[in-house]
């Protein structure tokens, strides 16, 4: 489960000292719960001026609380990272002789200016509040150089909302120590919608040059969900000398960008360019007799020399793949074909 912790919510129509970037567009989320929800409450006249009310009151502040849940991940999908205005309504509704609460929750979703955006507007002078920010980030920084930076749900918040980016890396490496931590992907991920894109981009990009001989399959799994892809950065994957670096290249190169641009028709041709001379056919076709039809059937045999039918992905006795990689997942057939697939469709779109 997703908790939207960088999502704020307030009850005001406006923000002090707090930057709006955008008004998205005004949202809303209805919760039906049946009034047997409340039976006990119900039972009796007497409960409203007893100990039961007290259940009532908890049971309806949370389905309250799952309403603005709700709301907050509707804003997250809108890419808002606040809801002004939050109002909420409780109406009774009678459908089919059943009576039942309709909970609605309501705001506006906008988008924030991060607040270390320009917190130093002159070389002359700091005020408070960019002070505190610079004091925050340096003991944070620290923290996590000397590797006792503690990412309690607090921490995790100030580094979100403060888009302390310098942490990239920090962060990036604990990921590939914890692959298997739902909460820790979920606050990372947060982390990176909320800083400026190209930079959380860039950040990525470099941890993966700079660590090939991790598991990077958590970080490929941020790039995929946030379309992190930047395809002149990923020709240098594709361009090292290192096979795990192109081999990871060739992953992220079938990963769609989250905004193409016409100068996305060149990169993309060269990265099609750069798979096809990184990773050649290895193998030989040919036709040969089968034993059991007495049909010419076509064949590949590989670099081992078994002979595979033409239907199979793998060599049945090295486990490798036509291009010579052995227990690979990388389907090098089919992320040419999306590639070439997207490049006539920028190409009919910016002609």
């Amino acid at each position: 489960m997703e908790h939207f912790k960088h999502i704020k919510v307030t009850t005001t129509s406006s923000l002090q000292n707090v930057e709006i970037e955008e008004y998205i567009e005004p949202i809303s989320v209805s919760i039906v719960i049946g009034m047997n929800f409340f039976k006990d409450f119900l039972s009796g006249f007497r409960d409203i001026f007893g100990g039961k009310s007290n259940t009532y009151t908890k049971s309806l502040e949370k389905i309250n609380q799952q309403a603005i849940y709700e709301l907050k991940k509707r804003a997250h999908y809108l890419k808002a990272n606040y809801v002004i205005g939050l109002t909420i309504e409780n109406d009774e509704i009678s459908a089919q002789g059943k009576s039942m609460l309709m909970v609605t929750a309501m705001g506006t979703a906008v988008k924030v200016a991060g607040k270390n955006k320009e917190i130093i507007n002159n070389s002359t002078s700091i005020d408070l509040e960019a002070f505190e920010q610079l004091e925050l980030k340096t003991k944070l920084l620290k923290s996590a150089e000397n590797d006792n930076l503690n990412l309690n749900e607090n921490n995790w918040n100030l580094i979100i909302e403060n888009q302390i980016s310098e942490l990239s890396p920090f962060l990036l490496n604990k990921l590939t120590e914890n692959p298997n931590s739902t909460d820790f992907k979920d606050n990372l991920k947060a982390f990176f919608e909320n800083i400026d894109r190209e930079l959380a981009t860039t950040e990525i990009f470099a941890f993966i040059e700079n660590n090939e001989e991790k598991d990077l399959k958590p970080v490929l799994s941020i790039i995929r969900e946030l379309n992190l892809v930047d395809f002149d950065k990923n020709l240098s994957l594709l361009s090292s000398d290192n096979q795990n670096l192109n081999n990871i290249g060739a992953l992220i190169s079938g990963v769609h960008k989250k905004t193409y641009f016409k100068s996305d028709i060149k990169t993309i041709k060269e990265t099609i360019d750069k798979l096809e001379g990184k990773f050649p056919i290895k193998v030989e076709f040919y036709q040969t007799l089968d034993n059991l039809t007495r049909k010419n059937i076509e064949v590949w045999k590989c670099e081992c020399g078994k002979e595979n039918s033409i239907e199979r992905e793998i060599c049945r006795g090295c486990n490798k793949d036509i291009h010579g990689l052995k227990n690979s997942n990388i389907n090098l057939k089919e992320i040419k074909e999306n590639l070439k697939h997207r490049l006539e469709i920028l190409e009919k779109n910016f002609t």
